[in-house]
């Protein structure tokens, strides 16, 4: 007779709840507010005995208590747990991943020039040698689209050979020098100073390469911040600090056009709100964003290398304004400052040593603490501002800003291409916990399956519903071949359980069985979990049972 479908999820459950006997307890009528606080001294080094008395925190400009209190600075050894035969999960607990607080690199090729991609690659390569032992580390790209170079790692070697190894693909497209359009274009107004149309034209000229440069940047906006985001989702499920070290060129949020705005080509757009609003989704996931200008030391255009020839001096050429609206327009650092502020991290900048990033990355884990709180009222689905204080003088607090309120203002829908989305993203998503027993089912024709899927009850979000405590969610199933999805089954699920029972939610009220039967040739399923009120969705890839072929 074959064990009982759910015996691997009930060993696994009592594993994760000795797993978490120190994290702070989750009851569907209150909302704990977790997020990471990094303590520092007046030169920049960690603080590491801090006390939970220390720490006052305010929601709103009310004082809240504090729920609960971790250093997360000390040295942890990762082990791995097996999972039981035919299960599978999502969580960091189970998989080669880190256990807390971890450290991921974002290579930027999409706003970086080429010869400084290269040149940060091998300061990167240099940098993977010094790391301290039992940190792990994860490489992406961001190119076309984000890729993992390699995911978390101890193997230094593995990941410098596949960081030097690695083919950067160039920007999408290039974006017009309108300095040396402008220096060519004075070179040849002295040949010919007496011509005003020759300089209208050259004018007109300027300006429509400022138009083509502004449509460039923000096409590049809008991959990155959505890049960003993915990764943040890909990485939400890790406990703890999870620092993010970006490094390239950045991004503009203010685009200015014509002559400072104005002429017939002129105008302006600020992208403020998409960065702000990405920022704070990235610092509700817990990523703080540590942003390392690629440009190293700056020098003035006019001055620089790659200019060539000298420039008109400033203030006295006949584009001046041409070029200003360009360089207001091109300069990412106010970007950067408003999501590393937003987030928690840092901003790094004129410095010849891209690992700088990493370097503080690494050092703001030591003076890494998990503080949490539980929020008052209903929820309004705003942002709401936090502010961290410590009675210890000469300390400094780095934070995110504020957390998002789950919205109870109703259900919403994925559109199908978000759901296609979800199903084929490399990264996958560890915002909804899963886990997933899979076999061959008793009963039903031959190659039928049976999946039973256990959910994180503290990543679901419960209302009252009569006399029910009821999360709806959304569970998708894409079948996969070797060349990708080939099916998708999709259906609504809610999970319940009495109101009125007073302990804490158990595993056992959030699991929920599945019996299908794939199509021929498939490998694997992947299984895509959404919560229709807060949006946030866990993914899990499971083999399919060699028996069900």
């Amino acid at each position: 007779m074959r064990p009982r479908l759910t015996s691997a999820l009930v060993l696994l459950a009592a594993g994760l709840r000795g797993q978490e006997a120190e994290q702070p307890v989750y009851r569907a009528t209150t909302r704990l507010v977790e997020f990471s606080v990094v303590a520092l001294d007046k030169q920049g080094h960690a603080v590491a005995d801090l006390k939970k008395d220390e720490i006052e925190i305010f929601d709103k400009g009310k004082r809240r208590p504090v729920a609960f209190f971790r250093f997360e600075g000390a040295a942890q050894k990762r082990v791995v747990q097996p999972l039981p035969q035919a299960t599978y999960s999502n969580r960091v607990e189970y998989s080669p991943g880190p256990p807390r607080n971890i450290t991921a690199l974002v290579l930027d090729t999409l706003n970086t020039p080429p010869r400084q991609t290269m040149w940060v690659r091998a300061q990167l390569a240099r940098y993977l040698k010094a790391l301290a032992p039992e940190t792990r580390v994860a490489v992406y790209h961001l190119g076309a689209e984000l890729k993992v170079l390699h995911d978390f790692t101890d193997d230094y070697e593995a990941l410098r050979g596949r960081v030097e190894k690695s083919v950067l693909g160039m920007p999408l497209q290039a974006e017009a020098n309108i300095n040396e359009m402008v220096r060519d274009a004075e070179m040849l107004l002295q040949m010919f100073p007496d011509d005003p149309v020759l300089e209208e034209m050259l004018r007109n000229q300027i300006e429509i390469e400022g138009l083509a440069n502004a449509g460039v940047r923000q096409r590049r906006l809008e991959g990155t911040l959505a890049a960003l985001e993915s990764l943040g989702t890909h990485l939400a499920g890790i406990p703890g600090r999870k620092n993010l070290v970006w490094i390239g060129g950045g991004i503009s949020m203010l685009s200015i056009t014509g002559a400072m705005g104005f002429g017939p080509h002129g105008g302006w757009q600020s992208y403020e709100q998409k960065v702000e609003e990405s920022s704070r989704r990235l610092a509700q996931q817990g990523v703080a964003l540590y942003v390392v200008d690629a440009r190293g030391l700056t020098v003035p255009q006019d001055v620089a290398a790659d200019v060539g020839r000298p420039m008109p001096v400033r203030g006295r050429g006949r584009f001046e304004r041409q070029q200003q609206a360009e360089e207001t327009s091109a300069d990412p650092l106010p970007a950067a400052f408003k999501m590393a502020d937003i987030t928690g991290g840092r901003v790094i900048r004129n410095t010849n040593d891209p690992a700088e990033g990493m370097r503080l990355a690494a050092e703001d884990v030591r003076g890494a603490y998990t503080v949490a709180f539980y929020a008052e009222g209903e929820p309004d689905g705003k942002w709401h501002g936090l502010k961290v204080r410590t009675r210890r003088k000469g300390v400094r607090l780095a934070y995110r800003q504020g957390f998002q309120a789950e919205d109870e203002t109703g259900p919403t829908e994925w559109s199908v291409a978000e759901w296609r989305a979800a199903a084929v993203d490399p990264l996958g998503s560890s915002s909804i916990g899963v886990d997933a027993f899979c076999r061959a089912a008793d009963e039903g024709p031959a190659g039928t399956l049976t999946l039973l899927m256990q959910l994180e009850p503290s990543h679901l979000h419960f209302r009252k519903v009569e006399s029910r405590m009821v999360a709806e969610v959304e569970i998708g199933l894409a079948e996969k071949t070797a060349t990708g999805p080939v099916d998708f089954v999709r259906e609504v699920a809610k999970i319940s359980y009495p109101a009125n029972r007073e302990r804490e939610i158990s595993p056992a009220d959030t699991r929920y069985p599945r019996t299908w039967k794939p199509g021929e040739g498939v490998t694997h399923i992947r299984v895509i979990v959404r919560d229709k009120y807060t949006g946030r969705h866990g993914t899990l890839d499971v083999p399919v049972p060699k028996a069900a072929h």
